[in-house]
């Protein structure tokens, strides 16, 4: 399997095997094996296997398996606008995602769509989540996680949404963008 992973890497895996694999994948049953088929078909395969990879956006079985169909639809192939319903059952954290893998995955997926055009539903989601964490434990880094992601949404890069302007506060930096974001929002109801 490592050698799998490091042909998906490079690209030196044919179509034609690339398709065997793809195959093979609705009979692997959750774990390391499924996940690291799913990933070398997505890698070496590319979009055309899109409605594969879709099938495991949620996946009770294997967490790690529905963040993996998350990353790869909405940050790689930047399709997850298709895939938006899935996405805000992700975000509301469900039970079977005990470590928080798709959910993490949903979160930053929300952003990229955010990134490539607007949804109120999704924005509405992540100020939610930015303002009133899912009252645990790590509430903190979620509302931060969250935060971030906004930023990136509204068109800061990576670096803009984690490093703070000069004098400015942490908390004055996430305020004023969760303005900004209710902003757009009220921008986009008052239009047609």
């Amino acid at each position: 399997m490592r050698q799998l992973i490091a042909r998906a890497k490079d690209g030196t895996i044919p179509p034609q095997e690339v398709q065997q694999i793809a195959q093979a994948v609705p009979k692997c049953r959750a774990g390391r094996e499924l996940y690291q088929r799913l990933y070398a078909v997505a890698r070496a395969g590319g979009p055309a296997y899109e409605p594969l990879i879709a099938t495991y956006l949620i996946y009770p079985e294997d967490p790690e398996v529905s963040a993996l169909a998350v990353q790869v639809l909405t940050a790689h192939w930047r399709v997850g606008a298709k895939y938006r319903e899935q996405i805000l059952e992700l975000l509301g954290a469900p039970e079977w995602d005990a470590s928080d893998d798709a959910f993490l995955a949903a979160v930053s997926g929300a952003g990229a769509i955010l990134h490539d055009g607007f949804d109120a539903e999704l924005l509405r989601a992540l100020l939610k989540l930015a303002e009133e964490g899912r009252g645990e434990y790590n509430d903190d880094l979620m509302q931060g996680l969250a935060v971030e992601t906004i930023a990136r949404a509204l068109g800061a890069g990576h670096a803009e949404s984690t490093r703070l302007p000069e004098g400015v506060t942490r908390a004055e930096w996430s305020q004023g963008l969760l303005r900004a974001a209710h902003d757009r929002l009220h921008e986009a109801a008052r239009q047609p």
